[in-house]
């Protein structure tokens, strides 16, 4: 841990802004232009080449892929993670996730599915993975569950696109 560290201070403060979550008051990503990102994706690459089972980096490159559309890199970041981390911990629910996304980003709902729910189960109270389960509910044909999952969301812990999808399913 110390030696992430240090080396996290070795590349400089400038790159550690870069890297730190970028959110609004409430709790809606900014969006960051596509240069940013790939700065991001390849300073993250670097620091995984030096430590290979540094399991934030890879959840964060993963995230940073499917932000680009690089679902291989996101699945095979997430699926090193997966590997890293003890069954049933956050960080492993973390990973089922991004697999989840990766699914859902290929267009194969039920993977999803199957993945968000377990991750559901080792985080039940995580609103963000509550959301993905419902598009991928909408993703496999299942709307009136879907609407369930979210309307069981406080509406100020709903990210925008899960409150247009609320809005979306209420009106059907």
């Amino acid at each position: 841990m110390v030696r992430i560290r240090y080396a996290l201070l070795s590349i400089g403060l400038d790159a550690l802004w870069r890297l730190r979550p970028h959110r609004r008051p409430n709790n809606t990503p900014y969006s960051l232009s596509t240069d940013r990102v790939q700065e991001e994706i390849a300073t993250l690459r670097s620091l995984i080449q030096r430590f290979p089972f540094w399991q934030k980096g890879r959840a964060l490159l993963a995230e940073r892929s499917i932000l680009v559309d690089d679902v291989a890199t996101a699945y095979a970041e997430a699926q090193a993670l997966r590997l890293l981390s003890a069954r049933g911990s956050p960080s492993y629910a973390t990973a089922l996730t991004l697999l989840g996304k990766c699914y859902l980003k290929r267009g194969d709902g039920n993977s999803a599915l199957s993945l968000l729910a377990e991750a559901s189960t080792i985080l039940p109270k995580d609103f963000r993975i509550r959301e993905e389960e419902a598009a991928a509910q909408v993703l496999v044909g299942d709307k009136e569950r879907a609407l369930e999952i979210l309307q069981g969301i406080p509406t100020t812990n709903l990210s925008a696109e899960g409150k247009a999808a609320l809005q979306w399913l209420s009106m059907k």
